[in-house]
């Protein structure tokens, strides 16, 4: 089928008591692994493209597979930007098929973050894209320098409200105990906060840093008003670890690919289709 609008796929999850996903995308293989898993659970879902995938690979490139392998799904399909650093990657993006970006100027000065997520708003609302803002910080363990590198800044549930309502975010990446890699120690989710974040807000709730959760903390994430999640570092290291494991398996001079990428695949895929079961999306399709 065509690719659907994120927003009508939120909107159906929240309906549903169901959560969705954003899995990232970096290649062709993670794209099929997670249609391939949609597929096989009957799940909706969102497939991301991180702003930094997205400039390695060059503009375009990745959205035209994903354009190609929706019109060939029978389960919906949605684009959107992950991590956004300015209004002209997000305007791009959503001329290249993103229904949705997510901006992310949660490192600026709170009065910063509202002055440019509210820019991005502004634009993209009038070009029919759902804007997520992120309020509060999330560590990434696989970074040792820069801003992500620094100790995670939970979301303050008191600026929710004013936050959303000056920026005009329909969605919200939330800290509450995530960090995006795989931590070494299990993230300790802070429900109350959680909750009282969901108490003052409709926009819809995000929660980074999805692959350190347990499937009972997706489940009580979901219960207490998330509606989407980002998986990413969990998908790449089961399809980079089935990869070694593969090409070690083969001769040196073997040359045919097929068979180092193929494991892979079904690696990452297999991590998709749990995900999927946990978020309550699978048989949501429609």
């Amino acid at each position: 089928m065509p690719l659907v609008k994120v927003e009508e796929i939120y909107r159906k999850a929240r309906q549903g008591g169901y959560a969705v996903s954003g899995f990232c995308v970096e290649n062709l293989d993670m794209v099929l692994a997670i249609l391939n898993a949609a597929e096989a659970t009957r799940a909706p879902v969102v497939i991301v493209i991180w702003e930094a995938d997205r400039q390695s690979v060059g503009g375009g490139y990745l959205e035209a597979v994903i354009r190609h392998g929706a019109t060939c799904a029978t389960v919906p399909v949605g684009i959107m930007l992950d991590h956004g650093t300015s209004l002209a990657s997000c305007l791009q993006c959503i001329q290249d098929g993103h229904s949705a970006v997510m901006f992310d100027a949660s490192h600026a000065s709170l009065a910063e973050n509202i002055h440019q997520t509210r820019q991005v708003c502004e634009i993209a609302h009038m070009l029919g894209a759902l804007v997520e803002g992120e309020l509060g910080t999330v560590r990434r363990s696989f970074e040792s320098s820069g801003p992500y590198a620094e100790e995670t800044v939970l979301t303050d549930p008191e600026q929710v409200a004013s936050y959303v309502y000056e920026t005009g975010v329909d969605a919200l990446a939330i800290s509450i105990g995530t960090e995006s890699g795989i931590p070494s120690d299990r993230p300790r989710l802070d429900y109350d906060r959680l909750k009282a974040i969901a108490a003052s807000t409709a926009a819809y709730l995000i929660l980074h840093g999805g692959s350190g959760l347990s499937a009972e903390d997706v489940r009580q994430a979901v219960v207490n008003g998330v509606t989407a999640f980002r998986f990413a570092s969990e998908l790449r290291i089961a399809y980079l670890d089935a990869l070694a494991t593969a090409r070690q398996a083969l001769p040196p001079d073997f040359p045919d690919t097929r068979f180092i990428y193929s494991p892979a695949r079904q690696a990452a895929q297999a991590v998709i289709q749990t995900r999927l079961e946990q978020m309550g999306c699978a048989g949501k399709a429609w």
